[in-house]
Parts: structure tokens; C-alpha cells; sequence
């Protein structure tokens, strides 16, 4: 993925105690992941997180999640990015991290996630509702369009499941 190439990765901390140089292959293994065995053994908690406390490698994932969400991914890995996406955008700095002079990673991961906002609400849209509306009522500082869009899109999810 082109966009990992961007990121001094042997520069950032990880969950895992070691730099971050190893995180492009760890994301690349969750993409081409087939199985749900796969997907746990490519996971990045542990990496971005532990426990929803943050890691500094969480900021440059963020943007990498966002990226891989325009992909053609299969549907449990679609989800497992979301899920890790909500973790990086909702969790908190681990202590470490504050220690180290980053007491805000989230801060940092939203504003990450924000550069892919019509991807977020693109993932609203098409019957990922539940996660992609936490993430969008977190990362859409613009609330009047969140608020317009939120009612849109529900009224459209809830005449989809009516048709069922």
C-alpha cells in the first residue's frame, strides 16, 4: 500500500514493545487475510492497542484503515478494520504514551480518520450502519451535516430492513 510508505515506521512505538517497522506487513497480512483464523493471526491489537489504550503507531494506521476501506475487501476483514478504526478514534493514550509526551493519540486518529470522512459515510450507506455511524458521530466535527445525513440514513436503513 503505497500510503504506508510514507511513514517512518522504525521511528514510532508499538504496542508490542518494538518499533513500528514491522506494521506494514502485519496490515498487509490482515488484508490478504481469507479465514477468521487469518484475521486473529494478522490482528493489530496488540499493536495500535492494548485494551483501547493507544500506541503511537495508532495515528499512521488510522490513515492506512481509511485507505484500505475504498478496497475490495472481503466483509469480515471490512469489519475488522472498522472495529480497529473505532479503537483508534475512541480509545485513550496509553500511559506510556503520555509518559513519552503523547497524551492525545486519539485526538490524532480522528483527525487521521477525518481525511476519509466520504468513506466513512460511503460505509454508512451500504449496510455497515451501526459502527460507521459511531465512528462519523466521533470523527465529523461538522455536526449539522452528521445530524442531516444521520436522519437520511437511517430513514434509508430502516425502509431496507422493512423490504426483508
Amino acid at each position: 500500500m503505497i500510503q504506508a510508505e510514507r511513514v517512518d515506521w522504525g521511528s514510532l512505538r508499538c504496542g508490542c514493545g518494538e518499533t513500528g517497522a514491522h506494521m506494514p506487513g502485519t496490515f498487509a497480512r490482515l488484508l490478504e487475510a481469507g479465514t477468521s483464523s487469518e484475521i486473529a493471526e494478522s490482528t493489530l491489537e496488540g499493536h495500535i492497542n492494548i485494551q483501547s489504550l493507544l500506541f503511537e503507531v495508532a495515528i499512521p494506521v488510522t490513515s492506512l484503515i481509511v485507505a484500505a476501506l475504498q478496497e475490495d475487501l472481503s466483509e469480515a476483514v471490512r469489519l475488522e478494520m472498522l472495529d480497529h478504526l473505532v479503537t483508534c478514534v475512541a480509545g485513550e493514550s496509553h500511559w506510556t504514551e503520555v509518559e513519552a509526551g503523547a497524551p492525545e493519540i486519539e485526538i490524532d486518529c480522528q483527525i487521521a480518520a477525518r481525511e476519509g470522512i466520504w468513506t466513512l459515510y460511503q460505509e454508512y450507506a451500504t449496510g455497515r450502519a451501526s459502527m460507521a455511524r459511531m465512528l462519523l458521530d466521533v470523527v465529523d466535527s461538522d455536526r449539522e451535516r452528521f445530524e442531516y445525513f444521520d436522519a437520511k440514513l437511517i430513514d434509508r436503513v430502516r425502509k431496507r430492513a422493512k423490504r426483508r
